[in-house]
């Protein structure tokens, strides 16, 4: 169970239809808009979730024992704000229902009654913790609420990694056939480049996770990387779009941080969370921001690429 995840977005699939291509290129994919719909929902419940759940547990001495209920400061899980609780609510259970039938469909079914479980109950211990029961009770709400919750958590993580490990599928499959078809109709146009930026950004992002990365792995995935922005740059592709601008100014920021965490292993510094806590503790730094150079911050650069991209739509 990754219970350190940090949320990469997805892009939209099919966004990139209006950018110099065809009408109906990607439009015309009748399995599209339920897609985006099961993206819309995880984008928007994962993230809060994960860190609701560092919250919760990262007050207790032992968070598979449970609370005392003599801890001095315990904290909610806080509450998943309520229009991303819609996303994953009657939006969704229209798109399942929708036709053609998916891979994605069981996955995002069960995503979903994952997810409602789980909310209903950490609604009900925000309520607990915010009012301060526990003040009142001895502590006897924090006890009896936290194997329930733990569990819902622990199944919810469950469905967490199906829906993540088919929306990854689903989305590496689709660029693939949508490169295909956009280099046979109009080359190496805008849109093109455009799915190629975000897709191989994605993988040399991901490629710094994990324990102990493979440095020269990650040094030929970065200049692969640099080498696409380069030819983009070179041949003034997208050059009276004013959009796009922004979009090589996060992919210049990606290549740069990639470097930099590059770098560090090189030169043997960290750049996993647990092993910068760890330096940090270490050296009494009182510092949280993660230098750049750290997944957190490769991460971030990715996640900033995304963003401006599907700004373009």
């Amino acid at each position: 169970m990754n219970t350190s995840i940090r949320l990469l977005p997805v892009l939209l699939l099919g966004a990139l239809a209006g950018c110099n291509s065809p009408a109906g290129l990607a439009v015309a994919d009748p399995g599209l808009e339920k897609i985006n719909a099961y993206i819309e929902c995880y984008n928007g419940v994962e993230q809060p979730i994960h860190e609701g759940f560092q919250t919760y547990t990262g007050w207790m001495k032992d968070p598979k024992a449970g609370p005392t209920g003599k801890e001095a400061q315990p904290r909610s899980p806080g509450k998943v704000l309520s229009h991303r609780v819609e996303y994953c609510g009657q939006p969704l259970t229209d798109a399942l229902a929708k036709s053609p039938a998916t891979p994605l469909d069981a996955p995002a079914r069960q995503y979903q009654q994952a997810f409602q479980a789980l909310n209903t109950l950490v609604e009900r211990a925000d309520g607990y913790f915010t009012r301060e029961d526990y003040r009142r009770d001895g502590g006897e709400g924090m006890r009896s609420q936290h194997a329930p919750l733990m569990q819902a958590y622990a199944e919810f993580f469950k469905a967490s990694e199906a829906m993540d490990a088919a929306l990854e599928k689903n989305e590496n499959d689709r660029r693939a056939a949508q490169l295909k078809q956009i280099e046979e109709r109009e080359g190496r146009s805008l849109a093109y480049y455009h799915l190629r930026l975000v897709g191989d950004g994605k993988q040399l992002a991901m490629a710094f996770q994990g324990d102990a990365p493979d440095v020269a792995v990650l040094r030929g995935q970065l200049a692969d990387y640099q080498a696409l922005v380069t030819e983009i740059q070179n041949g003034g592709v997208g050059k009276d779009d004013p959009m796009w601008g922004h979009v090589q100014r996060s992919a210049d920021k990606l290549v740069r941080t990639a470097g930099r965490g590059v770098e560090r292993l090189k030169q043997g510094k960290p750049i996993t969370a647990d092993a910068l806590a760890a330096e940090r503790k270490a050296s009494g730094s009182w510092l949280t921001t993660d230098p750049e150079g750290a997944q957190s911050t490769i991460l971030d650069a990715y996640n900033d690429l995304v963003t401006t991209s599907n700004r373009m739509h």
